[in-house]
Order: structure tokens, then sequence, then C-alpha cells
């Protein structure tokens, strides 16, 4: 029987326009993605294709620690991304 591991899954939601006004921020943005990736904490991480929203899958200790990832963000603070909601996900796999 598989260990069941909690995670925090965050839907961020985009200014309108966001696909143009990320642009300045995009680099700094996929280069932090990747650093939290190589460090284990990013598990998944990408924008929905209708721009409606992006999706975090984060492995770390609690719901504070998982919200710190998404307002340190770049997007965040330029407010490229409006607001989030963030649930605890109990991962079987």
């Amino acid at each position: 029987m598989p260990t069941i591991k909690p995670c925090f899954v965050a839907e961020i939601t985009y200014v309108e326009g966001a696909a143009e006004k990320r642009a300045p921020y995009r680099a700094e943005h996929l280069e932090r993605v990747a650093k939290l990736q190589a460090e284990g904490v990013l598990v998944v991480a990408g924008a929905f294709d209708d721009m409606s929203a992006s999706l975090f899958i984060m492995d770390v200790a609690s719901e504070d620690a998982a919200a710190a990832i998404v307002e340190t963000d770049v997007f965040y603070k330029q407010r490229i991304w409006t607001g989030y909601t963030m649930r605890k996900l109990n991962r079987a796999v």
C-alpha cells in the first residue's frame, strides 16, 4: 500500500492580457520555476492553454510554505497573477 504524502496545489489566476503583460518578467519567472523544480519543491507548474490560470503543485510541508512560493514570484509581485486558491492534496503516487 502506498504511503500518502501531502502536497499543495495552487490554481493561480491571471490579469486580463497576461500573455503580453508577463513578457518583461517571464525569463525571471521561468528561471525561478526551474530552480524550484531542481530543488524538488515544485512538482508541476504551467499555464492552462486558455491563459485563464496557472497551476503549481508543490512538495512542501505546509500551506504557508506553499503560499510563500506563490507570493514571492515576480508574476505575483508585478500583479500578473491576480490571486490564487490553495488546496492540500493527499498524493498517493
